[in-house]
C-alpha cells in the first residue's frame, strides 16, 4: 500500500548482426559463446542471427560445423560445453517451438531433438534453421534455448530496420571491422547494451538493462545507485 521504486529486467530477443567484412571466423565463434551460454537460457541470448547475403553461406557452415563438436553432458564434468534445460516445462516448450518452426517452413540444418543417450534430464541438442523468415513464431518470441535461427540481409540500413522491429531491445550483438560502421550500428540499435566484436554484453562496472518493453532502470555500474537515492532540493533564503 505505498509507492514503491523498482528496477526490471524482464526478457530479451537480442539480433545477433554479421556483416559482410567481419572475421567470419572469429564472429562465428563469438555468437556460439553467446548464444551457448547456459544453453540459450540468458536473457541476452541472442537469438536472431542476421549475415549478410554474400557471406551467409560460409557464417553458417562453419557456425554449423563448431556447434557439432560442443560437448553436452553433466554440468559438473569439466569437459562439458552445453549441459540440460532448467526443467520439464522448458523443454516441453523448447520442442513446441521447434515443431512450430519447422511447420512454418524453415529447414533444420541440425539437431532439432534430445541427444540419444540422455534418458534423464531435460537436454536438447543445439538447433540451427534455415530458410527462416522474419514473420515466423521463433522471431517473435525468446526461446530460451539453444535454437539458432539464420537469416540474411542485403544492406546496412534493412537489417537495423528489422533488428529494432522486436518490442524488446535488451541487448545487440554487432559484428564488423569497420569502427564507423560499429559506430554507426551502435548508436542506432534500440538496445540498453550493444556487444560490438565480442561475446560480452554484461560486465559489473558498467550499466545494464533494457529499453521498450525489455525493462526498465539499470543495474550495475555507478547509474544503478541513482534508484536507491532520494534527490533533495533546499532553497535558502538570505536575510539582506
Amino acid at each position: 500500500d505505498k509507492v514503491q521504486r523498482v528496477t526490471m529486467e524482464i526478457s530479451g530477443h537480442s539480433p545477433f548482426i554479421v556483416f559482410d567484412d567481419a572475421d567470419i571466423k572469429k564472429a562465428a565463434d563469438m555468437a556460439i559463446a553467446a548464444k551457448f551460454r547456459n544453453n540459450g537460457q540468458v536473457c541476452i541470448s541472442p537469438n536472431r542471427f542476421y549475415i549478410q547475403e554474400n557471406k551467409k553461406e560460409e557464417f553458417v557452415n562453419l557456425f554449423v560445423e563448431k556447434t557439432k563438436k560442443l560437448k553436452i553432458g553433466n554440468g559438473m564434468d569439466p569437459d562439458t560445453q552445453l549441459g540440460p534445460l532448467t526443467t520439464k516445462k522448458r523443454l516441453n516448450e523448447v520442442e513446441d517451438l521447434v515443431e512450430k518452426t519447422k511447420q512454418e517452413g524453415a529447414k533444420v540444418l541440425l539437431g532439432g531433438k534430445r541427444p540419444s543417450g540422455f534418458n534423464k534430464g531435460y537436454f536438447y541438442e543445439p538447433t540451427i534453421f534455415d530458410d527462416v523468415k522474419d514473420d515466423f513464431t521463433i522471431m517473435k518470441i525468446e526461446p530460451f534455448g539453444p535454437l539458432v535461427p539464420m537469416l540474411s540481409f542485403k544492406t546496412f540500413d534493412e537489417v537495423v530496420e528489422r533488428a529494432n522491429k522486436h518490442e524488446l531491445g535488451l541487448a545487440s550483438y554487432i559484428c564488423t571491422n569497420s569502427m564507423e560502421k560499429a559506430h554507426r550500428a551502435s548508436e542506432l540499435m534500440e538496445t540498453g547494451t550493444v556487444a560490438v566484436n565480442t561475446p560480452v554484453v554484461a560486465i559489473a562496472e558498467a550499466p545494464f538493462g533494457g529499453i521498450k518493453q525489455a525493462g526498465y532502470g539499470r543495474e550495475g555500474g555507478s547509474m544503478a545507485i541513482k534508484d536507491y537515492l532520494n534527490i533533495k532540493y533546499t532553497h535558502l533564503g538570505i536575510k539582506g
